[in-house]
């Protein structure tokens, strides 16, 4: 799987190579449901106004979210190359809210992880789903600080 981040915002600086490091590995964790099998992926670090236009262009919702995901089928033809994947991450709320929530990065952490539990097929329609997922991500990124993948 190859990992590319486009950054498009100037919240605050983000190192790449840990990043696409920690996208592979909560999709790793994300990927051990039956049937998943991953290509290549795009992590896209927004700032608010690029999280509102994505958000607008998109899924018609005019309002700042954190993160947005987008699951892309296999190029017919090519059914080894897996899923790929667009994980639409806003940086600045994450840096906002942050200060209260354990840091920035672990925020960001967050987003990363729930991008990745949707693209897996996670949903959070409802407040026990909403729950669950929550948990899941928690977990996923405990486990990437264990693993010396977050400060």
């Amino acid at each position: 799987m190859n990992v590319a981040v486009i950054n498009r915002q100037k919240a605050r600086t983000v190192r790449v190579q840990a990043l696409r490091k920690l996208t592979a590995f909560l999709l790793e964790k994300a990927g051990r449901r039956p049937g998943i099998q991953w290509g290549d992926m795009t992590v896209v670090l927004v700032d608010d106004a690029g999280s509102l236009e994505v958000n607008r262009a998109h899924l018609g919702h005019n309002y700042v979210t954190d993160v947005i995901s987008f699951n892309y089928a296999p190029v017919p033809g090519e059914a080894e190359a897996g899923s790929s994947g667009e994980i639409v991450i806003n940086v600045e709320q994450a840096c906002r809210l942050g200060r209260r929530y354990g840091g920035p990065a672990h925020e960001l952490a967050l987003y990363l992880a729930h991008g990745c539990d949707h693209l897996s097929g996670g949903d959070d329609q409802t407040p026990v789903q909403r729950r669950q997922m929550r948990r899941r991500e928690l977990r996923w990124v405990k486990d990437a600080k264990d693993a010396g993948l977050l400060a």
